[in-house]
């Protein structure tokens, strides 16, 4: 598989300015030549959604970080931003600060200390690219996370969904392969409600026909961030390594052996891994199948629930399913046809297939 280097993404991203409704999009072409390979991965979600506290576990303070299901990429800087004042309670200014988990949440967590001054040091298996943090594309939709109902946790929904995208909007969209898609959904998507509020994402416009060939029915357009997640993930390793942190190689089968770490406060970005290792119960497995296909410059994204197609530089990516409690991260037959038979009757005779 050929991954496209950075002219391929900074070349879309020279396009932002162009309306959608002024131009005409190709449809994709999802032949079987065009497939790359199918993959399988496991969202880190939690009943009851995030878990943002402190606890005490033998002389060591651990600050839990994780719950994220599959929005770590678009809400990591959102609760990363509540996660430092807490760190910051634990410790000194500039105190050696341990992260556990290398996908995405662990690295922002460690950004975000280390620019605070903190020495940091990230103790994973895997790290970045080789998480389940780089096997989607990452449209800001956060959806498929519990935030809770009652007014407090309202407010904090509010603050994690503005910081993340007012942070992921600062950062260099060339360098963290950030851009601006339009998004097209057909009649029946289903939104979940305090997206579309003000400072976040537009209010989506209602049309009836997409400006690409497509055999089903329209019904509206937004406009959102779109996040290369292979790009976005090597740029934050490489942040940290000029920041200094260091990456210790650990795998931890239980809390206890974690007395044994130089740092007295220790974030808990393991996800998955808390269930075993900190025994929450509360953490589950949901399952998602992806068909990676060869990259296509379309432009856009399609939105359909869990079915789903976003333009990554490397692959395009179709997607999908939401398995809870499956942890099976190996594609099946089944599903990798249905996500294809769902994509092509999309297009229909336009992607290609006959």
């Amino acid at each position: 598989m050929r991954l496209a280097g950075y002219g391929g993404v900074s070349r879309v991203l020279d396009r932002e300015c162009i309306m959608t409704s002024t131009i005409s999009r190709p449809a994709p072409q999802l032949g079987d030549d065009q497939i790359v390979r199918a993959i399988c991965g496991l969202r880190p979600c939690r009943h009851g959604g995030l878990r943002l506290e402190t606890e005490q576990l033998g002389e060591k303070r651990v600050v839990h970080h994780y719950g994220h299901g599959g929005c770590g990429v678009t809400i990591a800087f959102g609760t990363t931003s509540l996660i430092v004042p807490m760190v910051e309670s634990e410790c000194d200014a500039k105190e050696p600060v341990g992260v556990l988990g290398g996908g995405v949440v662990g690295l922002v967590t460690a950004l975000s200390l280390a620019r605070r001054g903190h020495p940091v040091t990230i103790y994973a298996d895997k790290v970045g690219t080789e998480t389940t943090s780089v096997i989607a594309g990452a449209i800001w939709l956060p959806v498929g996370i519990e935030f809770g109902t009652s007014p407090t946790e309202l407010q904090r929904r509010d603050e994690i969904l503005h910081r993340s995208f007012e942070t992921l909007k600062s950062l260099d969209p060339r360098r963290y392969g950030i851009e601006s898609l339009d998004v097209y959904e057909p009649k029946g998507t289903q939104t979940e409600e305090g997206l579309f509020s003000p400072g976040l994402i537009e209010e989506p416009e209602l049309i009836d026909s997409f400006p690409f060939p497509c055999v089903t029915a329209a019904e509206r357009r937004f406009r959102t961030l779109y996040i290369h997640t292979p790009r976005f993930l090597r740029t934050l390793i490489e942040d940290l390594r000029s920041l200094g942190v260091r990456f210790v190689t650990a795998r931890f089968g239980s809390h206890t052996e974690l007395q044994s770490l130089d740092e007295s406060v220790i974030v808990n970005c393991t996800a998955l891994g808390s269930r075993t290792l900190f025994g929450d119960d509360a953490i589950y497995p949901a399952r998602g199948v992806l068909v990676h296909m060869k990259p296509q410059d379309l432009g856009y994204c399609v939105h359909d629930g869990y079915k789903y197609m976003f333009p990554r530089e490397d692959a395009l990516i179709l997607g999908g399913c939401f398995q809870p409690d499956r942890d099976d991260d190996r594609p099946d037959d089944e599903m990798i046809r249905e996500i294809l038979g769902h994509h092509r009757r999309f297009f229909g005779s336009a992607c290609g297939v006959g």
